[in-house]
């Protein structure tokens, strides 16, 4: 397929879509005969489909078509169907050479979930637009006003962004010298309100928000420009002579007259509706612009929120598994310490078994100790009658020695009186035995005392001595009688 001479107004959008085309499939409803395809290649696109409702164009593409990138297809085709989401974007040159619902919900199908597309409709009240386009319009071809196209694409996608396509024509005046990049300055001085007239609307369309320059100077070579502008224009025949009307009388001249300066009035009217509709647009746009600024806002906090959400569910999950590992521990505790209660149970129920073992073994035992007690206090009835008796009978004895000692004592009074008025050896020797005689008799009559009292304490505590206490107590008394 070779390049057209001639330059078309789609050129623009090959070079404004770039980024979008580049390194993906292109969908092109058009002219199959245009330079679109082409310059979209030269962009970058993967492949480029071009599907144009003119069935004799198609097979004039295709004969020409030297470029296996390059597919072409009649928009009837029902192959069509069979491909929905194939491409990532889809480019409309003219809207209205074709009906523009259909189509606009046609480029909606085929487009994969973040596929874009951009759809261009001549401005109907462009006076002087600064290429013509190809030849291929049909006699029903409409053109959308901005509204309308707004309208149209807005039913189908969920974002739309509204371009113009204004020509621009001037001199760039460059400095030759100029180090590095030099910065471009736009001056539209000339220009009555700054800027041509659009000769397309353009609508950039997605179900997801993007952008793309907000303004964009595309160059076109001169010699190529000035023959599109120079080459031929196909003209329509002209339409047979009107039937000669009558002369109009002075009353229709002056009814004609009125009704012209009724529209003119009505015509101003509208204009004016038309531009305070024009303020309202760019006041809406502010307020939309804002908004969207808005959900960016909020949807950067949501993202985050998001984070946050995705770290503390990742954070959950980590403490969730340490929980389980610690409960899947504590459970493996818990068993072993179940185990060690049975063994404990097991173990206590024995020891339980052997205190009652034990506990009659002693309630038998001391079944039999009362029953040695009560034979015991039965058999030493008599000996303790007859220790009482032995030892009032010593108590008699020890009141007598008692009675001797004193009397013992009076008389050695006596004597040591008697011997202080004696002198001489004899004498002291008879009073030192005496008084060794008296001491020693003291002595032993002390110890006696001191036995009975020892004696009498332990048949106070014991109550009922034993066989060996009183065997103790007869010896006792049989060395004082000794005495």
């Amino acid at each position: 397929m070779t390049e057209p001479s001639s330059l078309e107004p789609s050129i623009a959008l090959a070079a404004y879509a770039e980024p979008l085309a580049s390194n993906r499939r292109v969908l092109v409803f058009g002219n199959a005969l245009g330079s679109l395809p082409l310059q979209l290649l030269e962009r970058g696109a993967r492949s480029v489909h071009v599907c144009d409702p003119d069935a004799l164009r198609v097979s004039e593409a295709a004969a020409r078509n030297r470029s296996t990138q390059i597919s072409f297809s009649s928009l009837a085709d029902s192959d069509l169907s069979l491909r929905e989401g194939a491409f990532e974007l889809a480019l409309i040159d003219d809207l209205g050479a074709h009906g523009p619902l259909q189509l606009i919900r046609t480029a909606k199908r085929v487009l994969a979930a973040r596929g874009a597309a951009i759809i261009a409709c001549p401005n109907p009240e462009a006076a002087f637009p600064l290429l013509r386009m190809a030849p291929g319009r049909g006699a029903a071809a409409a053109s959308l006003d901005y509204y309308a196209l707004y309208d149209a694409v807005a039913a189908e996608f969920e974002y739309v962004r509204m371009l113009g396509q204004t020509p621009f024509v001037g001199y760039a005046i460059a400095d030759f010298s100029a180090s590095g990049e030099p910065e471009p300055a736009l001056d539209t001085s000339f220009v009555p309100g700054g800027a041509e007239e659009p000769d397309f609307f353009i609508a950039l369309a997605s179900n997801q928000e993007l952008r793309l320059d907000e303004f964009a100077v595309i160059q076109l070579p001169t010699r190529r420009l000035l023959g599109s502008i120079n080459a031929p224009a196909i003209v329509a025949p002209e339409p047979p002579p009107a039937p000669a009307v009558p002369s109009e009388t002075p009353a229709q001249t002056k009814a004609r007259d009125a009704e012209l300066a009724r529209l003119n009035q009505w015509i101003k009217e509208l204009e004016s509706r038309a531009s305070t509709a024009d303020e309202r647009a760019d006041h809406s746009e502010t307020e939309l612009e804002a908004e969207r600024a808005k959900l960016e806002a909020e949807q950067a906090k949501l993202e985050a929120e998001r984070a946050k959400l995705e770290a503390e569910r990742q954070a959950s999950a980590a403490l969730k598994a340490q929980h389980e590992k610690e409960l899947g521990a504590a459970r493996a505790e818990l068993g072993a310490l179940r185990t060690q209660a049975t063994n404990l149970r097991a173990d206590a129920s024995n020891k339980a078994n052997e205190l009652a073992r034990i506990t009659g073994e002693l309630a038998e035992r001391d079944r039999r100790l009362a029953e040695q007690t009560a034979k015991l206090e039965q058999g030493n009835a008599a000996e303790i009658d007859e220790f009482e008796r032995k030892l009032a009978e010593r108590g008699s004895e020890v009141r007598r020695l008692e009675q001797d000692l004193r009397t013992a004592e009076r008389t050695g009074r006596e004597l040591v009186h008697e011997l202080e008025r004696r002198t001489g050896e004899q004498t002291k020797h008879a009073s030192l035995e005496l008084e060794r005689a008296l001491a020693e008799r003291e002595a032993d009559l002390q110890a006696a005392a001191w036995t009975i009292e020892s004696l009498s304490l332990r048949l106070e505590l014991a109550g009922k001595p034993s066989a060996p206490e009183g065997s103790a107590l007869e010896t006792a008394l049989s060395v004082e009688e000794a005495r």
